[in-house]
């Protein structure tokens, strides 16, 4: 699935891994790489990663702090306008993921199935 996510965002440079970082960190205002791990539910290393990348793009800012438990990162401006551009690529996704599920899904697990994604869909909205 992360595959359909990956692609809708390919044009404007970014995989879901790190656009779910940009939004936790949207959330989160400033937090440690530990915090963020946590709030975007994946692994310190995949954090690590990808927060560099985000980092060189200058899309977040982070403390000076030599022990990575402690630095702190912080969504800068430009991290934000491009959170508000990826957004609609993200929405996208979200819609074809969502129509996938209907055409495969039948009866009430398909209803409750689709909540569960409008519920992620609000997730990824959440300022």
């Amino acid at each position: 699935m992360t595959s359909v996510y990956d692609d809708a965002l390919r044009p404007i440079g970014l995989k879901i891994t790190q656009f779910s970082l940009l939004r936790a960190l949207e959330r989160l205002g400033s937090a440690t790489f530990t915090e963020i791990a946590v709030e975007a539910a994946l692994d310190k290393t995949t954090i690590s990663r990808n927060l560099k990348v985000l980092i060189d793009a200058g899309w977040v800012k982070v403390g000076s702090e030599e022990d990575a438990r402690f630095k702190v990162a912080t969504l800068s401006k430009e991290g934000l306008k491009m959170l508000r551009r990826a957004e609609p690529h993200w929405q996208v996704a979200q819609k074809q993921v969502e129509s996938e599920v209907q055409r495969f899904m039948k009866g009430p697990a398909s209803k409750r199935l689709l909540e569960a994604l409008e519920t992620l869909q609000g997730v990824g909205r959440e300022e």
